[in-house]
């Protein structure tokens, strides 16, 4: 893809230069506005929130601009992306939505963001619209984040790409899920993780540490959020997909409300100095920062940050203060949370030997799971060596085929990624809730499903082998 441009050389990437140098960065999120705004006056608005973050000295600060977050009917991040001054671009960064995006649209988009000198993007699937019912959810385009990571990075232009990942989830199979998701990213050509919005710091530390483990040592940058009483309304309220608040640290929330406005203002900062230090002494590379859009917030959000990088220059001095602070929160969602490590927020990074992972205990698998499980495989072993049409009764009938141009099945244990609402093919997305549950459809998330199966069968480890193609005639390469 993209042959029909010339390779770009931008005289440098700040950004890329800062993560590779070991600089902590802040980025402060901005979201992309309605059409319906005025373009000049929204600029301006754009213009001066980066004005104001560049401006706090003691911290690499830039912005990240979303793409289509909770609307469809929002100019996209490349495009209201060309406020910013063209001299500060590489120290910026863009997402990059399949939503509702055509592989042609995106062509045209990547083409955008290369003219435009807009070089640092964090390609995303994108999440359902809140209200959107399954049916409406499956009318939809989806291109999957790892397709558009792939695609990107095998374009002549100089893209420093980025991928996201969701470490809040609360069952094995989900957080394996997100975490083998996430290596295929990497694989396909992403080169800094960006974790999704939340509170808890164990989460936080067990991705770091897994991949660790690993030997994958990508920077990764914390999405942490500041909050308000408005905006923790519509967490609660669901219209935020993948970021919960712990029915605990909600009552922590309105206490500190019951206060006062100011109470809680001054919680929440202090709430986020200590996740920043936090993320820092924990190996994160950076933070992107949500809730902060206006200059003057920006501002104060920076500067607090930056003073708090200064005043926790070790981990034992952070963690006093962090535990007498948040850690009376749980902030799990619900009991008997399932964690990777014992005993971690001890220490900053594994010492001398890594430790050891828990044990997931028996996969729930129930003896129809094991029949269907079998009489597919036995069906479809070679289906992906077959034309796509080939048995497609009997796929209708035993795998809930609903008919693509390339078959996966014996890559995804035989559970159709087409009955996934987005039909996403390489995992989950960001929306699956805690308890393996999916963002929109009621039961569990296929990949949730995919990854207890091949617990059972002792398979887990293959499931990030493969970068799988859409069901789309049309791929983005």
């Amino acid at each position: 893809m993209g042959d029909q441009m010339e390779s770009v050389t931008p005289p440098g990437n700040r950004f890329r230069n800062a993560l590779s140098n070991g600089e902590f960065v802040l980025l402060v999120e901005s979201s992309s506005p309605s059409l319906s705004n005025d373009p000049i006056a929204a600029g301006e608005r754009l213009a001066a929130l980066e004005s104001a973050v560049l401006s706090v000295p003691g911290i690499n600060a830039a912005l990240a601009v979303t793409d289509r977050y909770l609307s469809l009917d929002s100019w996209r991040a490349v495009e209201y992306a060309n406020a910013l001054r063209e001299e500060n671009r590489d120290r910026h960064v863009i997402y990059l939505s399949g939503r509702n995006t055509t592989v042609e649209e995106l062509e045209q988009l990547a083409d955008a963001a290369a003219k435009s000198r807009n070089f640092n993007i964090v390609p995303v699937s994108g999440n359902c619209i809140p209200g959107d019912t399954v049916r409406e959810c499956r009318k939809r385009i989806f291109t999957e984040s790892v397709e558009i990571i792939r695609g990107l990075a095998a374009r002549p232009q100089p893209f420093f790409l980025g991928g996201t990942v969701n470490p809040y989830a609360y069952t094995p199979y989900t957080m394996m899920g997100q975490y083998f998701k996430l290596v295929k990213k990497l694989n396909a050509g992403a080169s800094f993780v960006v974790a999704q919005a939340g509170w808890d710091m164990l989460k936080l530390q067990s991705l770091r540490w897994y991949f660790t483990g690993r030997n994958l040592y990508d920077p990764m940058i914390a999405r942490l959020v500041l909050l308000t009483p408005t905006l923790v309304e519509k967490i609660l309220a669901g219209e935020y997909p993948g970021i919960y608040i712990s029915r605990d640290f909600q009552k922590i929330l309105e206490k500190e409300l019951r206060y006062s406005m100011n109470q809680f203002e001054a919680a929440q900062y202090r709430s986020l100095e200590l996740q920043a230090a936090g993320c820092r002494l924990l190996g994160f590379s950076g933070i992107q920062l949500a809730g902060a859009e206006s200059p003057s917030r920006a501002k104060i959000a920076a500067e607090r940050i930056a003073n708090a990088l200064r005043e926790f220059d070790s981990f034992d001095s952070w963690l006093e203060e962090y535990n007498s602070y948040l850690a009376r929160a749980e902030m799990s969602p619900f009991t008997n949370s399932f964690y990777l490590y014992d005993h971690t927020l001890r220490r900053a990074y594994p010492e001398e030997e890594h430790p050891t992972v828990r044990d997931f205990g028996e996969p729930k698998i129930s003896p129809g799971e094991k029949f269907a499980f079998r009489l597919r495989r036995f069906l479809f072993e070679h289906a992906d060596k077959q034309r796509a049409d080939s048995r497609r009764l009997l796929k209708h009938l035993f795998a809930s085929c609903r008919g693509c141009a390339e078959c996966r099945l014996p890559h995804t244990k035989f559970v159709c990624p087409e009955s996934c609402p987005k039909r996403l093919p390489n995992g989950p997305c960001g929306g699956v809730k805690p308890t393996g549950e999916c963002e929109i459809a009621p039961g569990e998330c296929i990949h949730s499903k995919i990854l207890r199966l091949s617990c059972w069968d002792e398979s887990m480890q293959t499931l990030e082998d493969n970068i799988l193609n859409s069901g789309r005639n049309e791929s983005f390469h």
